[in-house]
């Protein structure tokens, strides 16, 4: 019993107290980690939306640039094919006067070689299919009030899954107005046009559509076209990142990078990013430096855990040492408490039985004194014999060695020969003494143990509820159980005493001067004995009059 409540004790002092502060440690330093990491994540993506917004407007201002530069020839695919055909990142410029019309080339500036995959007429017929119908495109107008995307990607017939907007295949994309506060067509009477960029495997063809359906294409050099965009990275006015800055191709292909490169920045990338239309076949990456994004600061937190884990040992040590100190001490009292009980035993076993010789002699010589005298020693060797079981039972209790031995028994009977065994003591005293027996013809009990019990409660009546001077000693049964209901009309078991009275040594009242003695042990050894049965012994928590303790047993003859 001891073994298994050091057990539980230990549990809960000391292993529950760890696995918590061990919790809360690992809790406060992910938590710590979390924080940093999502700070972290936030300013990484904040640097790369400014740098994909940088290059987004660097596209949109040469968009309007081309636009401006053909300008001068509205109203003429070819003149303003020409005229593309002069810049010098243009390497060849097309332009055609409807859908069957054919398809007029000129060379331009910019040297460039496309791969063999690259059919012009495809790229050509692919646009004009994409801007036949200017009445189903999507608004020219960005319908946000603070400027809408600059671009956005036209005739796609169903919606694209993700890996199909950031794939290399060729994509139309529409320039948009309403990207600054003064781009908003106007009406007039000089027919609309519409431009954009026809973009696939880092090619990029400028388009421009005019009224009447006439179409000019310009293939830009795309080595030229990205160091153009590339040497404004870093964006003018931002402080050069501590870490490395990447952008590549969809596939892994690297493009360029910027950044301090401070040490760490060598690492993985820590964020990620797809560019925006129509250079959504590019991505960014960053991985910061190592000063840039320091780690959490962990050792108060290590410190607080480590000190409440230091505490909850030395407390646990300092408790189960003296714990086990106690425990020790204890077993060594029962121990020779034990040795002492059997060295009484059989003196005592003497002095009953010779007492018994006497009274029987002197009731036959008609001696009423020595009869008296003799049945007081008969009395209180029975108590010193009962005092010594308790004290044995407990010992084998300690031992895990207490044990029954139930046999058919009638409950009635040997209720009532203790009842009788007790009426002279109890009546000397005083006490009213009610007996009402009902139990079952037959149980499977172990008579010397229901003795003891039913003992070591009228003895409880005997020295705690002596000022009530009354006593019911009840046996009742149904179907499944029978009990032994033992009532007193004394001072009562306070509420909070209910559970304690059955541990080892609690006792009540201990005060020898009021005439109360005895071990503690007698309710623990009663309890057990139920217990070994298959019953119970409890105190009934609603019975005011005094104290009421019901020994239940299985009914099962």
């Amino acid at each position: 019993m001891l073994q298994r409540r050091s057990t539980i004790l230990f549990i809960i002092l000391v292993i529950l107290p760890l696995a918590l502060l061990a919790w809360l440690g690992t809790y406060l330093i992910r938590d710590a980690e979390k924080r940093t990491d999502a700070s972290m994540q936030a300013i990484l993506a904040e640097r790369l939306s400014s740098a994909d917004h940088h290059l987004l407007h660097d596209m949109r201002q040469l968009t309007d640039r081309l636009d401006t530069w053909g300008a001068q020839s509205i109203g003429s695919a070819r003149l303003m094919s020409q005229r593309l055909a002069t810049h010098p990142w243009v390497a060849q410029t097309w332009s055609v006067a409807g859908d069957t019309s054919p398809v007029e080339s000129f060379e331009g500036r910019a040297t460039y070689r496309p791969n063999q995959s690259f059919n012009a007429g495809d790229r050509i017929k692919a646009i004009l299919e994409s801007t036949q119908n200017p009445d189903s495109m999507p608004q020219f107008v960005s319908a946000l009030e603070d400027g809408g995307p600059p671009f956005q990607r036209i005739h796609v017939s169903g919606p694209l899954t993700p890996a199909q907007q950031r794939s290399s295949q060729w994509m139309t994309y529409l320039k948009m107005y309403g990207y600054h506060i003064d781009d908003r067509p106007v009406l007039s009477e000089t027919p609309f046009t519409w431009s954009g960029w026809h973009v696939g495997d880092s090619m990029f063809i400028y388009w421009h559509r005019f009224a009447d359906g006439s179409l000019s294409c310009a293939m830009m050099n795309p080595r030229l076209l990205m160091n153009s965009l590339f040497q404004r990275l870093p964006q003018p006015g931002l402080a050069v990142p501590p870490g490395r800055m990447m952008l590549t191709t969809v596939k892994g292909i690297p493009l360029h990078q910027w950044g301090k490169k401070l040490p760490g920045s060598e690492d993985t990338p820590a964020a990620h990013r797809a560019c925006s239309e129509p250079l959504s076949q590019w991505e960014m990456a960053y991985t910061p430096a190592n000063e840039e994004f320091p780690k959490p600061y962990l050792f108060p937190i290590l410190l607080g855990v480590s000190s409440g884990i230091v505490l909850v040992f030395v407390v646990g040590w300092l408790y189960f040492h003296e714990s086990a100190r106690e425990i020790r001490v204890a077993q060594q009292r029962v121990t020779f408490v034990n040795q002492i009980s059997h060295e009484l035993k059989t003196p005592l076993t003497n002095i009953r039985l010779y007492a018994e010789m006497a009274s029987h002699r002197a009731e036959s010589q008609g001696d009423t004194i020595a009869k008296r005298q003799l049945s007081v020693v008969e009395a209180e060797t029975s108590r010193l014999d009962r005092l010594i079981q308790n004290v044995l039972n407990y010992a084998r209790q300690q031992r895990d060695k207490l044990t029954v031995q139930p046999k058919p028994l009638a409950l009635d009977q040997i209720v009532s020969r203790i009842v009788e065994f007790w009426k002279p003591l109890l009546e000397n005293k005083g006490f009213e003494i009610v007996s009402t027996l009902n139990g079952p013809d037959t149980i499977n009990a172990d008579p010397d143990a229901i003795e003891q019990i039913l003992g070591n409660l009228i003895s409880n009546v005997d020295k705690y509820a002596n000022a009530g001077k009354w006593i019911s000693i009840r046996t009742e049964h149904d179907a499944r159980s029978a009990r032994i209901i033992v009532e007193d009309h004394g001072p009562g078991i306070p509420a909070g005493k209910r559970r304690t009275v059955f541990e080892p040594f609690e006792r009540l009242r201990s005060d020898l001067a009021e005439g109360v003695s005895g071990t503690g042990i007698g309710l623990t050894i009663s309890r057990e004995l139920a217990q070994l049965h298959g019953g119970t012994l409890a105190v009934c928590p609603n019975y005011r009059d005094g104290a009421r303790f019901i020994l239940t047993l299985p009914n099962h003859s």
